[in-house]
Order: structure tokens, then C-alpha cells, then sequence
């Protein structure tokens, strides 16, 4: 069963949020400025922060944050700080049709880790419903998200492998993988437990110009 993430919102219950962007996205934006430009995806966007993050770095960028929890969104909607960003209660699992084949990048953060993992075919088909044709994904990925068996009150709930990634975004040919590393900019005990990939939506494997 999935949490009510709107009551969690409205509790205050949120410790996987810790009030600034993700410290691999930024480092990612600070090294390849002017890549992420666009329509910029951001599913689970929570209070905003990546969203603002991509909005600031790129200028040119149209980062439209979406998230099943209203709270969330009003929250987000209520601290807007640049002309460029938007949010919208929505659910990757049925994008509207303004949001189907529209987007030149999603930003994948704490979506991927929050589902069921029984829904990770799902929710490769409902990135690539989202991407336009070439259109990229870049995200951050928790391999080993808890440090005992014991799942810790503010990890991400399920982890994932480098083989099952590739299982799931490989399988029919419509994602490849540009690049893949290890981020040494993270969160604080996070270290060496991501993973960050960019993908992109179609069958060419050639590399972009700026990569």
C-alpha cells in the first residue's frame, strides 16, 4: 500500500526533504551549463527544490514541477522565486496530453524510490511518454539507500542495482544510456550509494554535442 503523501505533507512528515536541491544536481548543472534547456520535467517535485535549482541555473529552461500531492504543489506555488518555473498537481502515471511528448529533459530524483518497485516498468513507459523523440533523462538513483536491513525513518524506501536499471531502461530499445558515474557531491551519508545516469529517449546511441 502507497503512503498518503498529501497527509504527509500536511504533518510535516517529510524527512526525506532537506530544504535545498540535490547537491549532484547541482554540480551536474554547474559542469554542462546550457544542456538542460527546455521543457524540463521534474515528477515528485515535493516543495520545489530541484525545480527552483533548474530554473536559477538555466535561464532558458521551462522546469514544470508535478507531484500527487496537493499540499506539495501549494507549497511549491507559494515560494515561486523564478519566471521560468511551474508546478502542477499531477501524476507521472497519467500525464495530461500537454504533458505527453513535450518535454526535452526529466530530472529524476525521488520518484523512482518512492514507488513500488512492481511499478518500475510503468514508469519507464510513463518517461518515455513524457520525453519528446531525443529527449533526455537524467537522475539520480539510491543503489544501497539504507546502511542495515533495518529501513532507516529518512532513507529512500527501496534501492535499486546498476543490472536491473539497465534491465528496465535497455529492455526494448527505447532509452540508451550516455553516461553513468557515481556522484561525489551528495547528501550527507549518501556517499557512494547513488548512482547517476543520463539516458536518452531513442534507438541512436551517438553522444550529443557537448557531452
Amino acid at each position: 500500500m502507497q503512503p498518503d503523501w498529501d497527509q504527509r505533507y500536511r504533518q510535516g512528515d517529510t524527512p526525506w526533504d532537506k530544504g535545498r536541491a540535490s547537491p549532484a544536481l547541482i554540480a551536474w548543472l554547474e559542469n554542462n551549463q546550457g544542456l538542460m534547456t527546455g521543457a524540463v520535467l521534474v515528477p515528485g517535485c515535493g516543495r520545489g527544490h530541484d525545480v527552483r535549482a533548474i530554473a536559477s541555473a538555466e535561464p532558458d529552461s521551462f522546469p514544470v514541477g508535478i507531484d500527487i500531492s496537493k499540499t506539495a504543489i501549494e507549497e511549491c506555488r507559494q515560494n515561486k522565486v523564478y519566471g521560468n518555473e511551474r508546478y502542477e498537481k499531477e501524476n507521472l502515471f497519467s500525464l495530461p496530453k500537454t504533458l505527453l511528448g513535450t518535454c526535452d529533459w526529466l530530472w529524476e530524483h525521488t520518484c523512482f524510490c518512492a514507488i513500488d518497485p512492481k511499478e518500475r516498468p510503468a514508469y519507464v513507459s510513463a518517461v518515455a511518454a513524457g520525453l519528446k523523440p531525443d529527449g533526455f533523462l537524467l537522475g539520480i538513483f539510491y543503489l544501497n539507500p539504507q546502511r542495515t536491513d533495518t529501513r532507516a525513518a529518512n532513507g529512500p524506501p527501496h534501492g535499486t542495482t546498476i543490472q536491473e536499471l539497465e534491465s528496465l531502461f535497455l529492455a526494448d530499445g527505447v532509452f540508451s544510456i550516455m553516461e553513468t558515474f557515481t556522484p561525489r557531491d551528495c547528501y550527507p551519508e549518501r556517499e557512494g550509494r547513488e548512482q547517476l545516469l543520463l539516458l536518452r529517449r531513442t534507438k541512436n546511441r551517438s553522444k550529443p554535442s557537448g557531452f
